[in-house]
């Protein structure tokens, strides 16, 4: 072999080496839920490999998660914007795969919370066309039917004037409604029951449908699941939140004080 193509081979593999261990160095950090120190492990392996698409989509979904804990909300809209921008360049590295298109349909959908509403709407088509593309890749993908599943129960609470934009947006506004909602957030649970974030949603949606008992259900079974995200504590104050109308409307004698969270 030539002594400049061995030079060039070995000198990429020390790359692929370093961003490699920035990469893991960025998981580890997650499982101590140390969100900052996984944002500077993704950012070093991405800056010695700008086109590795793992290190793209794993910056793209910490940043949404940093968005989510913010309590700057020019901070969570930067956050956002930057997930969207980076979750576009991982579908761009790698179409065929469900990560790339399941963030950026999270970054788009949180991004559409700082607009509004014809211009939210607008961007929900995009949210709803990212999510069932990561589906058709990985009908595992526990993210997008998440995704969908809020898709699903934004579009049925819309007021008149927002359906009919909607209606004037897609053409036929696609079929959607909190049953809907419920049937893919109950498949994200199936796909992945430890996720504090699915069954929280899940509970929402079913207090909003006002199926109280299984919303009491839902709720109380993610305050009881052991922490195994970075985002768990932001959703368990959802869920308590929402325990409290729930727990007005059942009948005397089942209603009980929730369950602490498992830290």
């Amino acid at each position: 072999m030539p002594r400049g193509v061995s030079l060039t081979l070995l000198t990429l593999a020390v790359v692929a080496g370093v961003y490699g261990q920035d990469i893991a160095r960025g998981g580890a950090a997650l499982e101590k839920f140390d969100l900052d120190t996984a944002l500077s492990a993704y950012r070093a392996a991405l800056a010695q490999s700008p086109n590795n698409y793992e290190a793209t989509w794993k910056l793209a979904r910490a940043l949404a998660d940093k968005a989510t804990l913010s309590k700057d909300r020019a901070g969570q809209k930067r956050y956002s914007i930057e997930a969207e921008q980076l979750a576009r360049a991982a579908v761009a590295l790698n179409p065929s795969d469900s990560k790339g298109h399941a963030y950026l349909a999270v970054a788009v959908g949180k991004i559409a919370l700082y607009e509004g509403g014809k211009r939210k709407v607008g961007l929900a088509k995009e949210v709803r066309s990212e999510a069932l593309r990561a589906l058709r890749l990985n009908d595992k993908e526990d993210v997008a039917y998440h995704v969908i599943g809020l898709w699903n129960r934004e579009m049925a609470e819309l007021n008149w004037v927002l359906r009919k934009f909607a209606e004037f947006l897609y053409g036929e506004l696609p079929e959607a409604s909190l049953d809907d909602a419920i049937r893919d957030l109950r498949r994200a649970t199936e796909i992945l029951p430890a996720a504090v974030a699915h069954r929280v949603e899940l509970g929402v949606t079913l207090a909003d449908a006002r199926k109280w008992s299984e919303a009491n259900d839902a709720l109380e079974k993610a305050l009881a699941l052991p922490k195994s995200r970075v985002t768990d504590e932001y959703y368990w104050e959802i869920a308590k939140r929402n325990l409290k109308r729930v727990k007005a409307h059942l009948p005397t004698g089942t209603k009980r004080e929730h369950s602490q969270p498992r830290r």
